[in-house]
């Protein structure tokens, strides 16, 4: 019995040992970024932007996965099944964090339980715009006209439950409007129907609408970032206009299997904070896209987390939203 105790303390020193010692080395392999998003979108951009950052900072190849399907559950719960050395990750937008727990009545991933959060990479602020056929030409004249004309305006969202959907339902409930929901399975679809004038309204990412806006195809009226976008110098933000307690944004944040070990958590923290900083990254996809770097560390990412859920969480319940 005795020979059987020391035989297992000092296998369970070796394997310590070895673990100490591969995570000294990390990363000694290939790093797997997962997305849980079709190729194309600003999402699968920015991973790859940061994967090829991360290979030349970490010198090791870092690729990029997608795993779409199922509103991320597909990927985000891929990731939480890894096995937790950080050599695989997960790369996705609020969505899977903050919304997905509220909506769904079973999720296959917990979020407290199964992710260690890395860093948050970038928030996306949001704008409003109209349609051009509308008629209003300012967030002033939209306001009156939809308080003119209740339940009668129509609003764009990428379906029940959406970023897009409850953005718009928190903008409605701040300033006391009443509008009619009309859901699209996608952005550019949505943003198609607004410029042909089959839908009036929408909240959604400035960069995804700023050329439009341009155009006069659509009209912008209002941005949601802490400063004006440099896509669309002359449109107000939100706090200019007056509404200061109305932040419509998304957000991405990198993350790892619960358990992956603190010190390999801290170096793709360090390494992905000083990416995010990274002028050519900036010039050829934050600005590209209006995307502004949030950074900071792991527990930072962890409050977002929570405090964007506890934001979202009452109208979630007030509009009883469900899913199976």
């Amino acid at each position: 019995m005795k020979r059987q105790f020391l035989n297992f303390i000092c296998s369970a020193m070796v394997m310590c040992s070895l673990n100490a010692m591969a995570q000294a080395d990390f990363p000694n392999k290939p790093i797997t970024i997962v997305i849980p998003y079709s190729p194309g979108g600003v999402s699968d951009a920015l991973g790859r932007g940061i994967a090829q950052k991360l290979s030349q900072d970490l010198k090791t190849q870092v690729v990029v996965e997608n795993k779409a399907g199922g509103n991320t559950l597909i990927g985000a719960s891929h990731v939480a099944k890894s096995t937790p050395d950080g050599y695989t990750l997960l790369l996705t937008a609020e969505a899977t964090l903050t919304i997905n727990p509220l909506i769904y009545a079973k999720l296959p991933y917990d979020v407290d339980k199964n992710f260690a959060p890395i860093v948050a990479i970038a928030q996306v602020p949001q704008s409003l715009i109209v349609s051009s056929k509308l008629g209003v030409a300012t967030y002033q004249e939209f306001v009156g006209h939809v308080k003119k004309n209740p339940g009668k305006v129509s609003y764009a969202t990428l379906g029940v439950g959406s970023t897009a959907h409850l953005n718009f339902e928190m903008f409605q409930r701040t300033v006391g409007l009443s509008m009619t929901d009309i859901p699209f399975k996608g952005a550019s679809v949505a943003i198609n129907d607004l410029i042909g004038g089959h839908v009036d309204a929408m909240i959604v990412s400035t960069g995804l609408i700023a050329a439009q806006s341009k155009s006069g195809s659509l009209r912008a009226l209002a941005n949601a970032g802490n400063k004006r976008s440099a896509l669309l110098p002359d449109v107000p933000t939100f706090r200019e206009i007056g509404v200061a307690n109305f932040y419509p944004s998304s957000w991405f944040a990198l993350l790892a299997p619960a358990g992956t070990p603190q010190d390999v958590i801290q170096k793709l923290n360090v390494s992905v904070n000083k990416i995010i900083k990274d002028d050519s990254l900036k010039t050829s996809l934050f600005d590209k896209f209006s995307l502004e770097a949030i950074g900071g560390t792991p527990e930072m990412l962890r409050v977002l987390i929570k405090s964007d859920a506890e934001r979202m969480m009452p109208v979630v319940k007030d509009l009883g939203i469900k899913l199976d």
